[in-house]
C-alpha cells in the first residue's frame, strides 16, 4: 500500500509546539493555512517542564515601562509571544523579572487555546522520510502524515558533549540530580562556562566544599558582549567565591581524561596560561553543562540537513531554509546558525519575530502575497524610520539581523517591515537601484567597555558614526551592493525625536536618493 494513502496530509507540518513553533501556528492559524503542529509532550512548552533544570528563567519580565504602546513594551518583555491584539500576555503569569518555567508552561497552554492554534499532542516524530516532493513523518504510534512544506521547530534534543577522553563518566545537565544534599561537602566539577554552567555552580555553592567551572575559553559576560547567550548576571555570584577566595575557581584549561578511580574522579587540565601547564585534580563528581545541539537520528539518509557550527545547528539560507533541502524550514533556536552570537534567534525575544518574518516571506513565496509595505512622500521617510526605530520590537530585539527597508518607485517612497536583512540583501535589494535597509546596532569596538566608556556629546553629530549604543542605521545599496550609511547619533533613553536626530537623517536621504536620480538621468 502507497504510505500517502493513509498519511495525513497538510501543506504545512511544523514539528514542536514550542515557543518558535507555537508562534508560527499563530500567524498560520490568521492567514487559514493548511498546516498542523506536531507535539511529543502532553502539552505545548513541554520543554518548559523540565529545562531550565533550576527552574528560573533567564529571560526578563519587565511588567512595567512607562509606556502604553504595546509595540514598545515587547522590546522588555522577552517571554510574550507576538500577536496582532497582544490580549494574552506572559506580565499577568508570573510578576518576577526573572520569572518560573513553570509560568511559562501555563501561559503557552493558555496562548494556543486563546487562538485556536492546531497543535497535535502525545505525537513524536520518530521518522521523516520524502514521498515525492513531500515530507513523510512517522510518528511513535506509526501514524503518518505528508507535508510540502516541513518546518523543523522541535529545537534541542540531545546535550552537546565535548570531546573528551572519558566524558561518559560524568553525569549530564539532563539529568543530574538538583537536589544539593547531594553535593554536600564535596568537590564538583563543572564542565562549561555557559549559563547552564554557572546556573548549576551558584545552586550548589551552598553545599558543595569546592566548585570548580572549567573550559578552553574565558568567561564572556553578557553586559560587555550585548549578547544575551553569554554570561549573564544573574548567574555569575559564584564569581565573588572565586576572587573573595572562598575555595570555588573559574578555570582556562583543556580537559585532557577522566578517570574514576576508587569512586572519585581524577581529572587531568592543561591551562591555557600559565605556559600550558599540566596538572592533575580529583572530584567527588564532574557535571557536564555544555549546552545542546540538534538531534539529527529523526531524519532519514535522504532528508538530513547539512550542519554547522561544531554540527550544532542547521545550515540555513536566509529564507529559514535548509541549504539542501528544499521546502524543509526551521524556526526557533535552530535558527540562530544566521545570526550566531550576533543577535537573539537563539532565544525567544528574539525567534517570535524570526517566525512572523518565516511567515511573511512564506506567504511572499507560496501564496503570492506581497510583503506588507506602506507609501509616502520623500520627504515624509526620515520620520516613519525615527517612528520605528522608537517602537519596533524587532529591530530592538533583533539588533542588526531584523530591520526595515524602504524604495523610491515611481517617486513615492514604499517602506517595508521586520525581514532580516540578509533575506533582504539577497531578494528584494538585488533589483533595485537605491534601496535602504534600517537597523539598530551596537557599536563595533573590540576594546569597548559598557562602564567607562566616552559617550558621545549629543549635538556631536558629525561624530554618530562613533556611537557604541544601540542606535539606527541606514544603509544604501545600488542593486545589491553598499553605497553609503547614516548613523543616527546614539541616546541614553533610546528616543530619537528631536531635530538633531531627523535633520541629518532627512538631508542623507534627500542627497543620496538625488545623486542616484541624476545618475539614471545621465544613463
Amino acid at each position: 500500500m502507497n504510505s500517502s494513502y493513509k498519511a495525513q496530509a497538510h501543506d504545512y507540518i511544523i514539528i514542536g509546539a514550542g515557543p518558535a513553533g507555537v508562534q508560527l501556528g499563530y500567524y498560520f492559524e490568521r492567514d487559514q493555512k493548511d498546516y498542523l503542529i506536531l507535539e511529543a509532550g502532553e502539552q505545548p512548552g513541554n520543554f518548559y517542564k523540565k529545562f531550565p533544570r533550576h527552574r528560573k528563567l533567564i529571560s526578563i519580565n519587565k511588567r512595567f515601562t512607562g509606556s502604553k504602546n504595546p509595540e514598545f513594551n515587547m522590546r522588555h518583555d522577552w517571554n510574550s509571544l507576538l500577536s496582532d491584539d497582544y490580549s494574552l500576555l506572559f506580565k499577568e503569569y508570573d510578576h518576577e523579572f526573572f520569572p518560573s518555567a513553570d509560568s511559562l508552561v501555563d501561559y503557552m497552554k493558555d496562548y494556543v487555546n486563546h487562538f485556536n492554534i492546531k497543535v497535535k499532542c502525545n505525537t513524536r516524530v520518530v521518522n521523516i522520510g520524502k514521498e515525492g516532493d513531500s515530507y513523510l513523518l512517522t510518528d511513535n504510534n506509526g501514524n503518518q502524515f505528508l507535508a510540502k512544506h516541513l518546518i523543523v521547530a522541535s529545537g534541542f534534543l540531545k546535550p552537546y558533549i565535548p570531546e573528551i577522553k572519558g566524558i561518559e563518566l560524568a553525569e549530564n545537565y539532563t539529568e543530574m540530580s538538583i537536589d544539593i544534599i547531594d553535593y554536600e561537602n564535596q568537590q564538583v566539577l563543572v564542565i562549561g562556562k555557559g549559563n547552564s554552567a554557572f546556573e548549576t555552580a551558584d545552586h550548589l555553592t551552598p553545599s558543595a566544599a569546592v566548585i570548580h567551572l572549567c573550559s578552553p575559553n574565558s568567561v564572556n559576560f553578557a553586559w560587555k558582549t550585548h549578547y544575551v547567550g553569554h554570561l549573564r548576571a544573574v548567574n555569575n555570584n559564584i564569581l565573588d567565591t572565586y576572587q573573595l577566595k572562598s575555595q570555588n575557581a573559574v578555570l582556562d584549561a583543556e580537559i585532557m581524561s577522566i578517570e574514576r578511580i576508587n569512586g572519585r574522579f581524577k581529572v587531568l587540565f592543561q591551562y591555557k596560561h600559565a605556559q600550558g601547564e599540566v596538572e592533575e585534580l580529583w572530584y567527588d563528581k564532574v557535571l557536564c553543562c555544555t549546552g545542546f545541539a540538534i538531534d539529527t537520528h529523526l531524519f532519514s539518509e535522504q532528508t538530513q540537513p547539512d550542519l554547522t557550527i561544531k554540527d550544532k545547528y542547521p545550515k540555513l539560507n536566509n529564507d529559514f531554509e535548509s541549504v539542501n533541502q528544499k521546502n524543509m524550514y526551521f524556526a526557533g533556536t535552530l535558527t540562530h546558525s544566521l545570526d550566531y552570537k550576533m543577535a537573539t534567534s537563539g532565544f525567544i525575544h528574539g525567534f517570535r519575530y524570526n517566525s512572523r518574518a518565516l511567515n511573511t516571506i512564506l506567504n511572499k513565496k507560496n501564496h503570492d502575497v506581497a510583503y506588507p509595505e506602506v507609501n509616502c512622500n520623500r520627504e515624509d521617510v526620515a520620520q516613519l524610520v525615527l517612528d520605528q526605530v522608537n517602537e519596533s520590537g524587532a529591530m530592538w530585539q533583533q539588533p542588526g539581523f531584523i530591520g526595515d527597508y524602504f524604495y523610491m518607485e515611481n517617486g513615492k517612497a514604499h517602506y517595508g517591515f521586520s525581514l532580516p536583512i540578509n533575506h533582504l540583501l539577497s531578494s528584494e535589494a538585488k533589483s533595485k537601484a537605491h534601496f535602504f535597509t534600517v537597523t539598530l546596532e551596537y557599536g563595533k569596538s573590540e576594546d569597548f567597555d559598557p562602564f567607562v566608556a566616552d559617550r558621545i556629546h549629543r549635538e556631536n553629530v558629525d561624530a554618530s558614526d562613533h556611537s557604541q549604543f544601540l542606535h539606527p542605521i541606514v544603509r544604501e545599496y545600488r542593486y545589491g551592493e553598499l553605497v553609503s550609511e547614516h548613523h543616527v547619533i546614539e541616546d541614553l533613553l533610546a528616543i530619537w525625536k528631536e531635530d538633531i536626530h531627523l535633520h541629518p537623517l532627512q538631508s542623507y536621504v534627500d542627497g543620496t536618493i538625488d545623486i542616484v536620480a541624476k545618475t539614471e538621468e545621465t544613463v
